[in-house]
């Protein structure tokens, strides 16, 4: 009854996202990886395509990326055949497809073990969550492997149940382990060695599971318990099968690239991430992630731990529940300590959990199972994660106390968040009191509370879905002219002249926001544009003179680089696209001088 709906669900608002994708950093490098295999034939190692990439650091910043596996490159290459004009927008489609099938995933993972009712909820909070969506904007693998990931842990939870429920399992748990074992190696063909995270989830899982076993009053050790036990229960020979398909996916790829480049491929697992920060809150992260939803995860947790503690035997509810405790403490210990990882599919990884514990408080609090006096915790620190998500000034007073930075604005805002904390709670107070004793107005309350985290999950993905990246747009109206052009005279060459100091500031950092250096970005339109001509990088107007005298497109970027009428002429080039405030312009042959050839 509710796939359907939890269909639409994935679909749709990552699908309104797509119409303002992004080409965010490192996207476009991987892009570039896959302008390699689909235009150069580069399927296995696309290193080599750095010797065309003259800046070294956006040279450097490309091999970084073409060491990772090549699973995103590959379906990437594949939409751009298909396309036909290797349409940029292809190498979104992986990411967007990988977080549509995220939402469905969520779904079957609450479906599972606690009905369609309480995953659709989950589905619903992840399709709107504005980490998720603007994860689909980006052409990066990480949704893709914590798609792979999250396929994983859902095989494994369905061979579990299966176990415990079925009379005779052996050979759909086996069918269940090789479906895993693809998903796991097809996250670790994704990204370096994040698919292992599934293997410590399970194996606490395990441990926790024949812990409460031993505990069980009914349970009675055989005497061939052990290790012998474990092997003719299965699970010993279900997780070599699991391990075993996924060696045969991942492995052979890094042979074949070990044997050429040796130690040097495992340098994503010990160098910085694009992106990455010396300090990282997790806490402050969580709420970003999920600002609505956090409390109502916080809250399912413990009740999931609760109820573990005292009940007598598990029964599904309880495995499910404390599959996704663990779940969610393995990645929050790996988002803490693993310094040098993945840390944006780590995230989206810890959201699945989040969401799916957030999903079960509702579940419980819809069916009385939780008290409505939770509420007066609950609405409180809601209202106070979406007040600091909402807040620039908010988030930046509470990195500064953390920071012992304290002024007066920090002050100021810290107030303001405590005054709204107090309200927040003393009207919670008061509508517990109005309804206590009555169970229609306990009904009206808690309408009014679950329609309003829907109201604000929503409203969070929409806010994600209209915005729009003005720099993306400009270098997409920059390719449409480049093509356009190229349909009436062919270009011979390009060349894109782009002083060293318009690259980065005085502090040697990426320049300042009004004037971002595109780099990666550019390239990768003009690769997309004109896939065959080689781009030829300049540092000044002058070294344009020693260029051959073709049908040429010229791309000028920063404040140094301005072309003079007189030098224009000389060229024989004409504007075909002025960028904003003198930057990012491009000229082109003159029509006038074409014909006088």
């Amino acid at each position: 009854m509710f796939f359907p709906l939890v269909v639409m669900a994935a679909i749709l608002p990552g699908l309104a996202a797509l119409r303002s994708w992004d080409l965010t950093m490192p996207g476009p490098l991987w892009g570039l990886r896959a302008m390699a295999v689909a235009v150069d034939g580069m399927a296995v190692d696309q290193t080599a395509a750095d010797a065309a990439i003259k800046p070294e650091r956006e040279s450097a910043g490309y091999r970084s990326v073409a060491f990772q596996p090549p699973l995103y490159p590959w379906l990437a290459a594949l939409g751009l055949t298909l396309s036909g004009d290797c349409d940029p927008l292809a190498c979104v489609l992986p990411s967007y497809a990988a977080g549509a099938a995220i939402v469905m995933l969520v779904y079957l993972h609450g479906r599972l073990w606690r009905g369609g009712g309480m995953g659709f909820t989950a589905a619903l909070m992840m399709a709107f969550s504005p980490s998720l969506l603007l994860r689909e904007q980006e052409m990066t693998p990480n949704l893709l492997a914590a798609a792979g990931a999250l396929a994983a842990l859902y095989a494994y939870a369905a061979r579990t149940r299966i176990t415990a429920e079925s009379a005779d399992p052996r050979r759909l748990s086996l069918l269940w382990s090789a479906a895993g074992g693809a998903a796991l190696g097809a996250s670790l063909l994704t990204i370096e060695a994040f698919g292992l995270i599934t293997i410590l989830v399970v194996a606490l899982h395990q441990v926790y599971l024949r812990v409460s076993a031993s505990a069980d009053p009914n349970f009675r050790a055989a005497p061939s318990a052990g290790r012998s036990a474990w092997l003719r229960d299965g699970g010993l020979i279900d997780a070599a099968l699991a391990l075993g398909i996924a060696t045969l996916i991942a492995v052979p790829w890094r042979l074949m690239m070990f044997r050429v480049h040796g130690w040097d491929l495992f340098a994503p697992l010990i160098l910085p991430p694009s992106g990455w920060t010396d300090s990282y809150n997790l806490l402050t992260k969580i709420v970003e992630l999920a600002p609505v939803a956090a409390p109502l995860a916080l809250f399912g947790a413990a009740r999931t731990v609760r109820i573990a503690l005292t009940a007598e035997s598990d029964d599904r509810e309880t495995i499910g529940g404390s599959l996704w405790v663990v779940w969610a403490g393995a990645v929050a210990l790996a988002l803490a300590f693993w310094t040098t990882g993945p840390r944006q599919a780590l995230e989206i990884f810890l959201l699945v959990p989040l969401n799916l514990l957030a999903a079960s408080a509702v579940a419980d609090l819809v069916n009385r199972r939780a008290s409505v006096r939770a509420l007066i915790g609950l609405a409180p620190a809601a209202a106070l994660g979406l007040a600091w998500w909402s807040s620039k000034d908010l988030r930046g007073a509470l990195d500064e106390l953390l920071a012992g930075r304290a002024s007066s604005a920090t002050t100021l805002s810290l107030h303001l968040a405590l005054d709204l904390l107090i309200v927040s709670f003393l009207l919670g107070r008061a509508v517990e009191r109005w309804a206590r004793d009555r169970d229609d107005r306990q009904r009206q309350v808690l309408a009014a509370f679950l329609l309003a985290t829907l109201a604000a999950t929503v409203g969070l993905g929409v806010r994600e879905v209209v915005f729009r990246h003005g720099e993306t747009n400009d270098l997409l109206m920059l390719r449409t002219m480049i093509l356009r052009r190229n349909r009436e005279r062919p270009f011979s060459h390009i060349a894109v002249v782009s002083p060293p100091s318009s690259r980065f500031d005085s502090d040697g950092e990426p320049g300042s926001l009004d004037a971002p250096y595109p780099g990666g970005r550019l390239r990768f339109i003009l690769r997309t544009a004109l896939p065959e001509l080689p781009q030829i990088d300049l540092t000044h107007v002058d070294e344009l003179l020693t260029l051959p005298d073709e049908q040429r497109l010229v791309i000028l970027y920063g404040a140094g680089s301005r072309l003079s009428y007189s030098l224009q002429s000389r060229l024989g080039l004409e504007s075909i696209h002025p960028g904003r405030s003198g930057i990012l312009d491009a000229y082109a042959t003159a029509s006038s001088r074409v014909a006088r050839r």
